[in-house]
C-alpha cells in the first residue's frame, strides 16, 4: 500500500536529527510528517555516547526522563591514553551518558509522536520531487508526498545529496568505525570513566572503551577513511587488533554479538547543505566531529536549527535564500568552524603519537591543559 499525502514540512529520517526537527515544528503548530524506512524500535550501530550538552538538548526535546528511567551508564570522566600508558583525564559535571541507540532513538521517537508530528514507518524515500528547481516533496516505491519544505535527516548517503548535485562524502570527509559489545571489561580507574586510546596503529583515529550498561561495554575503533584505506586493513581487523593489544582490559571478557561497521560523514564538508526547498541536517549534512567521531549532539543541534528554519519558512510563506544562508552560517559557526580546528588537532595528535612526542613533559602539559580546559569543545560543558 502506498502512502500518499501532503504536509507543510516533510522530514526524511526519524533518527535523532529528524525527531529533533519534527518536535520543533510540531510544537510550533506546523503540519509536519516524518518518514523512515525502518520500523521502530530499531537498532543502530553507534558508540552510544551522549555528551552532557547532548543530554541538555534531549531534555529540551522531552525525552530525558524516559531515558533516565531505563538502563544507562553515567560518564563522569574521560581519559586520553597514549602508547606509553600515560593518561590525561578530565571530569564532566554534569556527566555524560552511555545509552544504547535502540533505546535512545525510540525515546526520541516517543517524544516526536507526543509532539503531534506524523510518523510514517516502513516507507523508503528514493528521490526528492522538484518543480522549477525547488524541492516540493519526495517519492519512493510505496511513498508519494508533497510538501513546501523537505528536511533531509537520513544520514550518510542522504537522498538530499543528489538534489544538491553532490555524491556521498569520501576521503578526508568520511570516517569508518567498528564496534562490538563486550561483557566483563575491566575499569581500573572506575566504572564511570570513558577511555580513549591514541595508538600508533590507529593514526587519525583512536580506540575506545566506554562504561558498561548492565555489564556490557561498547568498545570500538575510529579512523579517517582515507588513512584507513591506505592501511590495507579492514575495520573489523582493526577492532580485533585493538582488543588484542589491550589484553589487560579484556582478559576473560565475552563478546556479545558481531563486530559491526559503519560510516561517519565528518565535518567540515565544503559543499552547501541547502537548496531551494531543502535543508540537510545531522549526518546527512556531514556534521560529525572529525576528531572524536561524535555525532549525537550535532544531530540534535542541527536538527533543531533545521526545524527552526523550516518553521520560519512556513510561517513566512517561503524558505528564502536568506533563511537558507542563515541556517548554513549558523552551522558553520557552531559546528563546521570548531570541527575545522579539531581536524587540525587530529593531525597534530597523529604526529605526536607517530614520533613519540607525547613522552615530552612539555607536550604532555600542553595536552593536559587543552583537554582539561575543553579547548575547541562544542559538545561538552
Amino acid at each position: 500500500m502506498t502512502d500518499a499525502g501532503a504536509s507543510d514540512v516533510l522530514i526524511v529520517g526519524a533518527g535523532p536529527t529528524g525527531c529533533a526537527a519534527g518536535i520543533v515544528l510540531a510544537r510550533a503548530g506546523i503540519d509536519v510528517a516524518v518518514v523512515d524506512r525502518a520500523h521502530f524500535p530499531r537498532d543502530k550501530t553507534c558508540g552510544d555516547a551522549i555528551s552532557n550538552d547532548g543530554m541538555t538538548l534531549v531534555e529540551e526535546l522531552g525525552a530525558r526522563a524516559e531515558l533516565e528511567r531505563g538502563p544507562h551508564a553515567v560518564v563522569r570522566r574521560a581519559a586520553a591514553i597514549f602508547p606509553d600508558g600515560n593518561r590525561i583525564t578530565r571530569d564532566y559535571d554534569p556527566p555524560g551518558y552511555i545509552i544504547p541507540r535502540y533505546r535512545f532513538d525510540d525515546s526520541l521517537r516517543h517524544a516526536l509522536e507526543a509532539s503531534g508530528a506524523r510518523l510514517l514507518q516502513d516507507r523508503r524515500v528514493s528521490t526528492l520531487r522538484r518543480l522549477s528547481g525547488v524541492v516540493v516533496g519526495a517519492d519512493g516505491p510505496d511513498f508519494e508526498w508533497s510538501s513546501k519544505i523537505v528536511i533531509a535527516a537520513d544520514g550518510y548517503g542522504s537522498v538530499g545529496l543528489s538534489a544538491l548535485g553532490q555524491s556521498a562524502p569520501k576521503g578526508q570527509y568520511l570516517a569508518v568505525s567498528a564496534t562490538a559489545y563486550l561483557q566483563g571489561v575491566a575499569f581500573p580507574d572506575g566504572p564511570d570513566t570513558a577511555d580513549h586510546y591514541f595508538d600508533r596503529e590507529l593514526p587519525f583515529g583512536y580506540g575506545w572503551i566506554f562504561p558498561a550498561v548492565e555489564g556490557t561495554s561498547n568498545v570500538g575503533v575510529y579512523q579517517r577513511a582515507d588513512v584507513y584505506a591506505r592501511g590495507g586493513r579492514n575495520p573489523k581487523e582493526l577492532m580485533s587488533d585493538f582488543v588484542a593489544r589491550k589484553a589487560e582490559r579484556f582478559a576473560g571478557t565475552e563478546q556479545v554479538g558481531k563486530i559491526r561497521v559503519w560510516s561517519l560523514p565528518i565535518a567540515p564538508r565544503p559543499e552547501p547543505v541547502t537548496a531551494p526547498g531543502l535543508l540537510l541536517a545531522g549526518d546527512a549534512g556531514g556534521f560529525v566531529d572529525p576528531l572524536s567521531g561524535e555525532g549525537i549532539w550535532q544531530a540534535l543541534y542541527t536538527g533543531i536549527l533545521a526545524g527552526c528554519a523550516a518553521r520560519d519558512g512556513v510561517l513566512r510563506g517561503e524558505l528564502s535564500a536568506s533563511m537558507r544562508e542563515q541556517y548554513e552560517r549558523t552551522c558553520r559557526r557552531d559546528v563546521s568552524g570548531p570541527s575545522r580546528s579539531k581536524a587540525l588537532v587530529q593531525r597534530a595528535l597523529a604526529v605526536l603519537v607517530d614520533r613519540k612526542l607525547y613522552r615530552s613533559r612539555l607536550v604532555r602539559s600542553a595536552l593536559s591543559w587543552g583537554y582539561r580546559h575543553r579547548a575547541l569543545e562544542m559538545t561538552k560543558s
